[in-house]
This record gives structure tokens, C-alpha cells and sequence, in this order.
């Protein structure tokens, strides 16, 4: 049974939920799935104006803060016992809102059932919330809303308290128009911690009031803010009747503060055995952690960590491997097939726990469950699902071994897998080879396809599919694609690579000669082993991490003793471009470079276990680390370095292995940006009555000689304050040239994926809207960069412009588009769509019915009209 629920909105405290369910043969019960106690209110007490009961140093006793607020709840698989009932007493989350929510059960014999749609809400008559931004950067000022909620049928006094923190400033906590203020205070508690905010004012029946606070955050990362309202006996004046009730409500919310500037990461790896320091064979040198010239201040921050095994890092960071989006049926996998590698080799080396198990295996299913949105009917997968004409051979073949390898953990429908292999099988061509169907976004596996160049390594990569997911190496369509293999001459390490690999799990004769082949076109050095990749041939450093990780995959499955020299010298280099989460480069080579790994360790001797000690000097920093077979899984890290730059000396002794890692995190103000895009960022002010409505139009263009990219990334890190106007997303995917697949909305960062960019210009523009108002706003921040060669990139910052456009825009005259008008009530504003639809909302003018709230010009009900008018209109 699954079952999912969804907020549609309305705000809780910590309440308890029944989760029920029940099946009468194979089909939901009519009766709801969800139900709800009744909600009471909580410390409930009564007191009249002249009852000395609350002075300012008391108050009513605090209830649990509110602090969980979760997008999406109760999203779970449960397994329903015979008599087909189930209950599970679950907390609701702490957003007061209505979720709706469905079951779904599924019986071997008496098939599906699907319930009515139930719900439950969240609701207490008194309460307040915040409104934040998603984020802000590091010396901004936010102007925090308070609101404050009297759904009783009498007028309340309330005092409200913004906490100081030492995490923020408080600068200014004025008293609002609208309410009646008869008091507000600004204090100070303790010399470090800054001030608190307070105000008193008597809220009226069924309304609310909003206190604005102007904050500056004083430190990185996610920020809590804590407020609190209580019914105040103490109120100076009337309000409300003689008795009143005693209520308090207190919420924590965070918001993330950010840096300034652009993101940079510097690593340096070492693996190291001790019996190679004890032959002279390896050793361990200092790491120089340098710093650019011009950096954003305050931004530097470094550290060492090492471990015991080379899947430490990744078992740390399984869910974050590389700092990239995973919003395609390819980048998703990344969340998935990592997962097979490291349970496979925890099993086979006994070192499997519970805690990790359960991590891997949640990955697993939740990979699997999002991956089924790229299928397609005939069993095939592509990038962006049903919004690509046809499947992608190159993408199906990755699933469908991920799919198979994943059956020994978790539950894979077996026809979905014989689907997927049935139509690979249907793409192979008389010559042995495979057609390249849908879209191939990987150079290196394009193989220069495009320009009639060798279909070998898309051959050899479904070889090692099928092969991988069960297919008998005995089979006619095992033995005609090796045909297509050794009928190819290419020299090229990849194309070599992927097919030693293909050929040893075939079995055949002819991979020992490959290997050799690839071999001979190595780097080899005393402590490594690896392929440079000619400049300018469109290969990338993840594609060098693919050529090593076949290469450890091919000579393990040949013969992993009689290779070992060889593989384990391209370990160490693997290792040595690893990036700080764990991963590698981008989706591919860490997959790939992670089963190698995987692969090899499950190869080594056992010896005679782990007993380290790693010492770390650094400066003023001197730590010590203590690795043996107990916590040889478990990553260390030291704290974070005291000085930077700085020198980082190693030593190691005892026995055994360890990988040892110094990260670098800083940001720059400016990017070096490389030649392989161009990038324009325009912005510009929209007609609206509010002088709330912005845009930005980005266009970029690919200019290496190779012609078009690999599938790109455009992100645009919103200013602060702004959110976008989501009607201007959907348009852009729907209704633009086809290139761009699909957007993303995270916090204040919109990314948009772009099948490719070419020498002509691609184009894309949205607006925004200020949600918040933030002063001494920094720039935003374009990126555009290849996914695959992400080293390939160009960056640009903006910023909007101050003009107010009010007047009506001209009524645009579209051929053949039924064009309405959505009118504000009050202005001589109208938006246009593009199709025929009702109008949404109504926006004030500022200020109508009464003293405007928002105590700067706006009220906050009419940012909120706005944006239901703006997320459901076609910007012209």
C-alpha cells in the first residue's frame, strides 16, 4: 500500500494523526484513510485585564516551538496484514494547512484499489508566521513580516517577540499601522547577543496584524529565527472582553544565508598503503592549499578528512555525490546506481550494517519510484520522459543494468526489465551494432555519431548492459555485437576502454589483446596510471575518470591478480579526482569510477586488517586520526583549518590503508569563465501597478569547434527577495523552441536543462516578483555549463533596474491567439494571455480598505493576488 499526502494550504502546532487503512477484497474501503482528532488548544487559561497574573519577566508556559514544515508528507510503502487494516499514529507537521491525501493498494490475486481522495487540517484560532525569502546573502538586510492571526470571535491583546540571536542583528522593530501599537520596545540582552524585538497591540476579532523587523544576518548557512505572540493580561488599555484567554505560539524558521560571489572547490586525494611507505615505493607529500589573489572576504574554509576504505567518502555523501541537479532520467540515476556498488561489495566483505543498509536501500526505491517517470510504453527511457518523441537507446541500456544489478535489494517489476532488454535487442543491426535512437547528450559515448564516426562505444556500452543484466554471453546478440566490436580498429582510450570491458564479460579471446592496446596508450608514472585525453578533442576529465574505471573493470574481470599492479595504480589516480562529497565530475564517470572501485576492493587480500594512526599537521592545527577495522567505514574529518592558506603535512603509521582528502571552499567575486559559451543577461522592468514585476532575459550560444555541447545547464541565482513568476517557467518549456526540457525551482536558484546549445543563439526570459523586500541587495548570478564537461562554462552577474513601470501595457496583437485581458480592480492594468481564461484574482490598490499592513506602501494580500494573477496568466 502506498500512501501519499499533499498540503493545499491553511497553519499547527504538534499534533497526533490516525493513519488508517483498510482493503476488502483487493479495494479500499469507502471510509476516509486519513482522520482527525479534535484539535484543542493548548495552555488554556482565563484571565481578566486587572488579574495580576503575567509580568514581563513570566509568561504562559511555552509549548514545543514550531519548527517542521515539510513540502510533501507521509509518502510511505506499508505492507497491510491479513485482516487488512493498519494504523500507524504519526505527528502531523507544523504547517497549519489542509493535506490531502490518497492510498493505493495493490494484491497479487485481487488487483488494485485506489481510494477517495481524504484530508485533514492543521488549524489553531491564534497563531503567527513569518515571510522569508529563500535566501539572502551575506550583508543584506531583510525585512522580516510577522503575522500575526485572531481567528476568535473577540479582540485579543498580543504581545510579540522577535528573539535576539547571535546569529542576526536586529536593526530596527518599528510598531506597524493598522493595529493599535501601544507600546514597542527594542532591548538588549547581553552584551554579545544584540537586541529583541517586542510589541504590544490589540488584534481584532477574525484579523490579523503584520509587524515588519529589519534583520541582518551575521553568520553562514541556515539561520534560525525564533519568534513568539502571547495573549497579554498586562495590555495598558481595553481590548477585548474582561476575560481572556491565555495563548502563546512559537515558531522557528530558518533562512538560508549565502556567500556572495562564485562557488570554488580545490582537492587534493592521496590512497596510500602502508607496506608502499615502507618499500619506498610511495610516500606522503605536503599539500600547498593556495588561495587566488582576490577572493570574497571571509570566504575561505578548508579541512582534512581521511578513511579507511574507498567507499568511506561515498557511503558519507550518498545522497549529494556531486554538486550538480538530478533532474533527468539520466542525472537520477546517479541517486541509484551507487547504491548497487556499495551494498554489493559491503556484502561480499562482510562489513554491511543496518544504518547503511537502510540508507542505500531508501536511495534505491526512491531512485527507482522517480526513474518510472522517464519510461516509455515500449520499455525504453529517455532523458525527459513523454515530452521526448522516442526513447533513447543510450539511457535505456544504463536503467536497465541498474535495474537488474538492483533486483538483489529491492523489488523491480521483472516484465519492466524483459521490456527494456526485448527492445535494446530490437535496436541491433545486421552488422552486429546498434541504432542510436532519442537523444545522446554524452560525447564520448556519441562516439561521432553524428558525423558517421565508429558506433562502437554505444556498442559496447548495451553490450555490457545486457550482459550485465543477465543476458547469456552465449546468445546471438552477445555474439553479433562482439562481432561489431572487433570489427572496429579505433585507437581511441574510451572507445578501448568501454569495449576490454564488454569483451571480458563476453568472454571472448580478443579482450586480453585490447586491454593490452589500452595499456600501451597509458601515462604511467611509479604511484599511477592513467590516459590523458587529447585537448580539444571534446573529451573532459570525467570522460579520463570513465577511460580508468573500465579499465580497473576489464582487468578485474579477466584476471584481478594477475593485474593488480596495473589496477592498483589507476586507483590511486582515480582517487586523486575525487571531489569533496564523495563523487567525481559528473553523473557518468562517478558511476562508473564508484562500481571500479567497488570491483577492486572486492578483490583485494584480506590481510591482515587496519591499525592507523594519520597525523595532520596544518599550521597552528595539529590532529590525529585513529583507523582500524572497527570504524575503518566511518569518515574523519578534522576541524575546520585555523589559517588559510596554508601547508598541509601528512604522516601515517601502522598497517593497512587509507584515503586521505584536503578540501579548499572559497568564493570569487568574478569567474575565469572559459571560451566554450557566450552568455548575454538582460533585465527589465514589467508594467505593474506595484512596482513589485522584474525580468531577465538570458541567451547564450556554443563556440568550440566541436559545434554543439553536451546536454547543458543554464542557472539563474535569483536576487534576493525575488521569487519567479512560475507562468513564465512553464511557458518557456512548453511553448519555446523545444531545447529547453525542463525547469527546476530551488529556493532562489531556477534551473532550466537544455538539450544542447549550437553557434546560434538559444534564448530564454521569465519574470520575477520581490516577495520581500531585502535592502542593499547584492547581484544575481548566471551560469551557463556543459553537464558532462563542466569545466566548460561562463558566468555573469546582474542586477535589476530601479525604474517603476505603472501604466497599462498596449494590448499585443497576436495572430490567430485569442488574447484576454486579466484586469486589477482600481488601475487601468491588465496582463494579456494567451488563451481564453477567467481572471484569477483581484489586486488592490495600495493602501484600499484601510491603513495599509505591510506598513510600506503594499500590502502583503495584494503580493499574494499578484502572484495568483501572474502564476496563472501566459506573460506576453
Amino acid at each position: 500500500m502506498i500512501a501519499t499526502l499533499t498540503p493545499t494550504t491553511v497553519f499547527p502546532r504538534h499534533r497526533v494523526a490516525f493513519f488508517a487503512s483498510g482493503s476488502n477484497f483487493g479495494v479500499l474501503r469507502s471510509t476516509p484513510v486519513l482522520r482527525s482528532e479534535v484539535l484543542e488548544l493548548e495552555n488554556f487559561s482565563v484571565h481578566t485585564h486587572d488579574d495580576d497574573v503575567l509580568d514581563e519577566s513570566s509568561s504562559v508556559s511555552s509549548p514545543q516551538p514550531r519548527t517542521y514544515f515539510p513540502e510533501t508528507w507521509l509518502w510511505q510503502l506499508s505492507v497491510l496484514p491479513e485482516s487488512g487494516v493498519r494504523s500507524e499514529r504519526v505527528s502531523l507537521p507544523h504547517t497549519i494547512t489542509e493535506w490531502v491525501g490518497k492510498a493505493v493498494c495493490v494484491h497479487q490475486e485481487k488487483g488494485l484499489g485506489v481510494s477517495s481522495a481524504a484530508s485533514i487540517t492543521t488549524f489553531t484560532p491564534f497563531f503567527i508566521d513569518l515571510t522569508l525569502p529563500p535566501s539572502v546573502k551575506r550583508g543584506e538586510i531583510l525585512n522580516v513580516k510577522i503575522s500575526v492571526f485572531n481567528y476568535l470571535d473577540a479582540d485579543l491583546p498580543v504581545k510579540v517577540v522577535l528573539e535576539a540571536s547571535p546569529e542576526y542583528d536586529i536593526l530596527e522593530a518599528p510598531g506597524i499601522g493598522g493595529g493599535v501599537v501601544v507600546e514597542t520596545e527594542v532591548g538588549v540582552v547581553g552584551d554579545d547577543v544584540g537586541g529583541v524585538g517586542k510589541h504590544r497591540s490589540c488584534i481584532p476579532a477574525q484579523d490579523k496584524t503584520v509587524h515588519t523587523v529589519r534583520l541582518r544576518p551575521k553568520t553562514l548557512g541556515d539561520v534560525n529565527i525564533t519568534v513568539w505572540a502571547e495573549v497579554d493580561p498586562l495590555y495598558p488599555d481595553v481590548c477585548g472582553p474582561e476575560y481572556v484567554l491565555s495563548k502563546r505560539d512559537h515558531l522557528v524558521k530558518a533562512i538560508k544565508v549565502d556567500i556572495e560571489g562564485y562557488p570554488k572547490e580545490k582537492t587534493w586525494t592521496k590512497y596510500i598503503c602502508s607496506k608502499d611507505i615502507e618499500a619506498n615505493s610511495d610516500s606522503l607529500e605536503s599539500w600547498h592549499m593556495t588561495l587566488p589573489s582576490t577572493i570574497v572576504p571571509d570566504s575561505a574554509r578548508g579541512w582534512v578528512t581521511t578513511v579507511g576504505d574507498l567507499l568511506g567518502p561515498t557511503l558519507e555523501n550518498l545522497g549529494s555525490l556531486v554538486k550538480m541537479p538530478y533532474g533527468c532520467g539520466e542525472q537520477n540515476m546517479l541517486n541509484f546506481s551507487p547504491n548497487i556498488f556499495i551494498l554489493q561489495y559491503l556484502e561480499a566483505s562482510g562489513q554491511t550494517t543496518p544504518e547503511i543498509a537502510e540508507k542505500a536501500i531508501d536511495y534505491m526505491k526512491q531512485g527507482y519510484q522517480r526513474e518510472l517517470r522517464y519510461r516509455h510504453r515500449v520499455g525504453s527511457y529517455s532523458a525527459f520522459g513523454s515530452s521526448d518523441a522516442e526513447g533513447s537507446t543510450w539511457l535505456t541500456a544504463f536503467v536497465l543494468k541498474s535495474f537488474a544489478l538492483a533486483r538483489q535489494f529491492i523489488q523491480v517489476d521483472s516484465e519492466d526489465i524483459n521490456m527494456s532488454r526485448e527492445w535494446l535487442r530490437s535496436q541491433q543491426m545486421e552488422n552486429g551494432c546498434f541504432q542510436s535512437r532519442g537523444k545522446v547528450f554524452h560525447k564520448g559515448m556519441k562516439g561521432g555519431l553524428d558525423n558517421g564516426g565508429s558506433p562502437v562505444p554505444l556498442a559496447a556500452y548495451i553490450l555490457v548492459s545486457l550482459l550485465e543484466s543477465g543476458e547469456l554471453s552465449t546468445s546471438r546478440t552477445v555474439s553479433e555485437a562482439a562481432f561489431c566490436l572487433l570489427a572496429d580498429n579505433t585507437q581511441d582510450p574510451y572507445t578501448l576502454a568501454l569495449k576490454s570491458y564488454a569483451l571480458a564479460l563476453a568472454s571472448a579471446p580478443e579482450a586480453e589483446t585490447v586491454v593490452q592496446q589500452l595499456i600501451a596508450l597509458a601515462t604511467v608514472t611509479p604511484t599511477s596510471m592513467y590516459w590523458d585525453l587529447p585537448a580539444g578533442s571534446g573529451k573532459s576529465k570525467g570522460v579520463a575518470v570513465e577511460v580508468a574505471g573500465y579499465a580497473i573493470l576489464a582487468m578485474t574481470t579477466l584476471d584481478a591478480n594477475l593485474y593488480h599492479h596495473n589496477t592498483f595504480k589507476i586507483v590511486k589516480w582515480i582517487s586523486s579526482q575525487r571531489n569533496g562529497q564523495g563523487g567525481f565530475i559528473s553523473t557518468q564517470d562517478t558511476v562508473v569510477a564508484l562500481q571500479a572501485l567497488a570491483s577492486f576492493e572486492s578483490h583485494q587480500e584480506v590481510g591482515n586488517g587496519t591499525d592507523l594512526v594519520v597525523t595532520v599537521d596544518a599550521g597552528p592545527l595539529q590532529h590525529n586520526f585513529h583507523i582500524d577495522n572497527i570504524n575503518k567505514l566511518l569518515l574523519q574529518s578534522t576541524p575546520s583549518l585555523p589559517s588559510l592558506p596554508t601547508t598541509v603535512s601528512l604522516d601515517m603509521v601502522g598497517e593497512g590503508c587509507a584515503l586521505i582528502q584536503a578540501v579548499l571552499r572559497y568564493n570569487v567575486p568574478e569567474d575565469q569563465a572559459t571560451e566554450a559559451f557566450s552568455l548575454s543577461v538582460e533585465t527589465g522592468t514589467r508594467h505593474d501597478p506595484l512596482c513589485l514585476t522584474k525580468s531577465i532575459k538570458v541567451c547564450a550560444s556554443y563556440q568550440l569547434p566541436d559545434n554543439t555541447s553536451n546536454m547543458a545547464v543554464v542557472e539563474v541565482n535569483l536576487v534576493s527577495g525575488y521569487i519567479p513568476i512560475k507562468a513564465d517557467l512553464k511557458r518557456i518549456v512548453g511553448y519555446g523552441t523545444g531545447l529547453i526540457k525542463r525547469y527546476e525551482v530551488d529556493g532562489s536558484l531556477v534551473t532550466f536543462y537544455v538539450d544542447e546549445f549550437t553557434r546560434r543563439e538559444t534564448c530564454l526570459e521569465f519574470g520575477m516578483i520581490r516577495h520581500v523586500d531585502v535592502e542593499h541587495v547584492k547581484p544575481g548570478t548566471v551560469k551557463v555549463y556543459d553537464y558532462y564537461q563542466p569545466e566548460y562554462f561562463t558566468t555573469q552577474s546582474y542586477t535589476l533596474p530601479d525604474e517603476c513601470l505603472t501604466e497599462p501595457e498596449p494590448v499585443p496583437e497576436i495572430e490567430g491567439i485569442i488574447v484576454s485581458p486579466i484586469r486589477i480592480e482600481g488601475s487601468d492594468y491588465e496582463y494579456y494571455g494567451e488563451e481564453e481564461i477567467e481572471p484569477v484574482g483581484v489586486v488592490r490598490e495600495p493602501g484600499e480598505g484601510g491603513v495599509n499592513e505591510a506598513g510600506a506602501g503594499v500590502n502583503e494580500g495584494d503580493i499574494d493576488n499578484l502572484l495568483a494573477v501572474l502564476d496563472n496568466t501566459m506573460m506576453p
